[in-house]
């Protein structure tokens, strides 16, 4: 007996040692996968981050623009007097963000105020000066300012009069330090710099945050050359193209990550970039805190369960799944407010007594202001400020857009959050001088709830519970136009088409057919990633979509995915066996489109089927 308690506890102690080094093993590998594959998602929210910067200085450098266009064409639409003028150009200075704006005849002489002086200053010594009087705008590299110590970029654009004679220039300076790029709260790597350099690598603006960094008269001054893609000379090659670019370079003597993005303007690009030493770290705290509490959560189950083997309990313990609890709202009133307002003088003209706001004297941009802080859910409250702003929405007015829909969370008339949706239809007055919006605010809740099924329902094969061919195909080229700038990333697109199928129909029936059909969808379902895209397109076939994979990984997958689609089915007497042929196409290498890579795969699949079925082929490439 002592013999047997110590062999029994001698396989244990081997179970339990074999375990441990299997498990570690496993996690070592994961650690270095998920290493690679957090880099990776590391340096794409890098450049969403450089993207969103580009966008956010186009869109201010173009409000300066049209601005001080819209100034133009007032001053020569209306022959405003002088008082008018001044009054004018200081209420702009305030609003604007311009250090001071003036304007300027033809002698080059430029009356200038900065909302509480006023200067004369002489641009006839500025080299844009030619520009301006040729009729074109004008936005400048960083300057010193004539009229104080700031570092200054100047925007200025003509007046020019029916006749396209330039009769007068309107002039703005913007002081560097106050003009920031955009910043990313959920962006938590550490410090990342952000700078304006022209195609030729010049500083435009440095880091706000890091006025003393980079004391470069270039970006290129302490980049190395490599000889390779990373060189300066490639680097600028690549810019010369006013396209994005992201790279990787080593800048005295320290490895950077760098993103290029252009501006529509100048030939400026922002470029973010940081160490790689603070991405490195970055993904060693975030990784060793999940390998520990990884190791935590298998081995100490892995002993207890090891304890439990060596004194025989082999209870086992059923857990039951909780049952989802649906909860069901009164139905409160489908409108909850109507605002009708004048976005060109910021003006309320009415507002319906539900949204409890009495003082309708109060600007259009107060009311909403009050509206969103005292009703809006926080989570919604920046979005909503943003979209119904009276320079949005007459700037997406301007772009023809004139009817905005936008859904969020705020409190109903009993003080409970609800899903609200604002519909705002924009148009211009009886008078066409003045831009009307209105506001229809909609109680979406139910409706909400609603939409949810509808969508799966929508977006689902009724049988297979798999996408629909029309889902799959958006949610594929979606994918694909995203991520065209990671040319060197493969991905997989596969069709399956099922053997014998028919004979199955024919032989067990419909049903027996129909049952076949959800086991192969099951099989899909279980066998492939979360990520991946399974579709049924129709019939027996089906697509599926493999992100950020290798044939040389996919190709043992399919050998057993071939293996487990192999099913019989018996009824009575009569049994019928039906399995899987394939057809594999890569992308980028087969196409960039769900037509281009399903054309490739369904030439490969061709050829499955007459190399005897149940089998796979890879699409050549062309």
């Amino acid at each position: 007996m002592k013999f047997i308690k110590k062999r029994m506890f001698g396989v244990v102690f081997a179970f339990f040692i074999l375990a441990c080094a299997f498990i570690l093993f496993s996690i070592i590998n994961f650690y270095h996968e998920l290493q690679s594959k957090e880099a990776a998602i590391q340096e794409e929210s890098l450049f969403d981050l450089s993207q969103f910067t580009s966008s956010y200085m186009d869109v201010k450098l173009e409000g300066y623009l049209s601005s001080l266009y819209s100034l133009s064409d007032l001053i020569l639409l209306k022959e405003e007097k002088w008082e008018t003028v001044r009054e004018r150009l200081n209420a702009i200075v305030g609003r604007q963000e311009f250090l001071h704006i003036g304007l300027s005849s033809l002698d080059g002489k430029v009356w200038s105020t900065d909302g509480t002086n006023e200067f004369i200053i002489d641009i006839t010594v500025r080299p844009y000066w030619k520009d301006l009087l040729a009729g074109k705008s004008v936005v400048t590299n960083a300057q010193d300012s004539l009229v104080s110590s700031k570092q200054i970029f100047v925007v200025a654009v003509p007046i020019v009069n029916r006749e396209d004679q330039v009769v007068g220039i309107v002039h703005g300076a913007v002081a560097l330090n106050e003009f920031q790029g955009y910043e990313d709260s959920r962006f938590e790597m550490g410090s990342y710099l952000v700078f304006v350099v022209d195609n030729t690598g010049s500083f435009i603006l440095r880091d706000h945050k890091h006025p003393e960094a980079w004391n470069y008269s270039t970006i290129f001054d302490e980049l190395k050359d490599s000889g390779d893609d990373r060189s300066p000379t490639a680097i600028r090659n690549q810019l010369a193209k006013n396209l994005p670019l992201q790279t990787e370079a080593t800048i005295s003597g320290k490895e950077y990550m760098l993103c290029f993005n252009p501006l529509s303007m100048n030939n400026w690009y922002t470029v973010v970039l940081m160490s790689k030493d603070e991405i490195n770290q970055h993904i060693a705290v975030l990784l060793d805190d999940n390998i520990n509490v990884l190791m935590i959560q298998v081995i100490i189950p892995l002993v207890l369960l090891c304890l439990i083997f060596f004194f025989f309990i082999r209870k086992k313990v059923k857990m039951e799944m909780n049952k989802e609890y649906q909860l069901r709202e009164k139905l409160f009133s489908d409108i909850e407010g109507f605002i009708q307002a004048d976005l060109s003088e910021d003006k309320v003209v009415y507002c319906s007594q539900s949204l409890g706001i009495t003082n309708l004297t109060m600007p259009f941009s107060h009311l909403t202001e009050l509206y969103i802080h005292n009703k809006v859910d926080e989570d919604y409250q920046e979005r909503l400020t943003r979209i119904l702003s009276g320079e949005n929405l007459l700037e997406l007015y301007g772009q023809g857009i004139a009817r905005i829909s936008q859904e969020y969370k705020a409190k109903d008339k009993s003080g409970k959050l609800r899903w609200f949706q604002c519909d705002v239809h924009i148009e211009v007055g009886e008078n066409q001088k003045r831009t009307v919006a209105y506001f229809i605010l909609r109680n979406i809740d139910e409706k909400k709830q609603i939409e949810v099924t509808l969508k799966t329902k929508a977006e689902r094969d009724s049988l297979t519970g798999l996408y629909n061919r029309s889902t799959a195909t958006d949610l594929i080229n979606v994918f694909l136009h995203m991520n065209t700038h990671s040319p060197t990333v493969n991905h997989a697109f596969i069709i399956l088409d099922l053997d014998n199928f028919k004979v199955l129909n024919d032989t067990l029936l419909h049903k027996t057919g129909d049952k076949a059909l959800q086991d192969v969808a099951s099989i899909l379902g279980n066998f492939f990633r979360r990520e991946d895209v399974v579709c049924r397109l129709g019939g027996d076939e089906f697509v599926v979509f493999l992100k950020n994979i290798s044939f040389e990984v996919l190709e043992p997958k399919l050998q057993r995915l071939m293996e487990a689609l192999r099913l019989t089915y018996s009824q009575d007497d009569k049994s019928v066996t039906i399995s899987a042929s394939a057809g594999v196409a890569i992308s980028p290498a087969n196409g960039t489109t769900f037509k281009e890579l399903y054309t490739a795969a369904d030439k490969a699949l061709y050829q499955a089927k007459h190399a005897g079925k149940s089998c796979f082929r890879r699409a050549v490439n062309p």
